[in-house]
């Protein structure tokens, strides 16, 4: 080895270590919450012209089916009724109770969705106050629903969904018709 390369060898090395003398320690400095990463989203179906569209909402937590659906069923934000998006699950107002009618009309009663899964399969009932399910309200559910779940399962290429309304008739449908986002 050349004596220039033997002493770049040890300069170096020495060079550094003298560089870092007298840096103070510091101890855990405060800058805010933790990391958050990509805020958790679910995809909810509306219509547009009479056909579905996925829209993407912000949801406390990815792939929960009872949190996505209960979103659909506040129906769209006003930015999107300008972009002429509508839903097909309107509330029923003359079966609303006189403490959920007093509630501002933008929120929806506290009634819950009810969600069961099992097996690659989803059951929805939805609250007493949903209107009468036309067939593009059931799909709104089901693509919602299936969406959802799916994110939880990626084993699975496909699911089916029971949709069960104010009527008490089950509709059953599957994701396969659902258009992407």
């Amino acid at each position: 080895m050349r004596p220039v390369h033997r002493a770049t060898l040890l300069v170096v090395p020495a060079v550094l270590a003298l560089s870092s003398c007298d840096i103070p320690a510091t101890g855990v400095v405060e800058a805010g919450g933790p990391a958050s990463g990509i805020a958790p989203t679910a995809l909810v179906y509306y219509l547009r012209n009479g056909t579905l569209v996925a829209v993407s909402r912000k949801v406390p937590e990815a792939g929960d089916v009872t949190t996505a659906v209960a979103v659909l069923l506040d129906g769209p934000t006003p930015q999107e009724r300008r972009k002429h998006l509508t839903t097909r699950l309107a509330r029923q107002p003359a079966l609303l109770s006189p403490t959920d009618m007093a509630q501002d009309a933008t929120d929806t009663p506290t009634e819950a969705v009810a969600v069961t899964t099992r097996d690659g399969s989803v059951s929805v009932e939805l609250p007493w106050y949903t209107a009468e399910l036309s067939s593009l309200a059931t799909d709104q559910v089901i693509c919602t629903a299936a969406r959802a779940y799916l994110l939880t399962r990626r084993d699975l290429d496909s699911v089916t969904v029971t949709v069960t309304g104010a009527s008490g008739r089950p509709t059953e449908g599957s994701d396969d018709r659902c258009p992407d986002p």
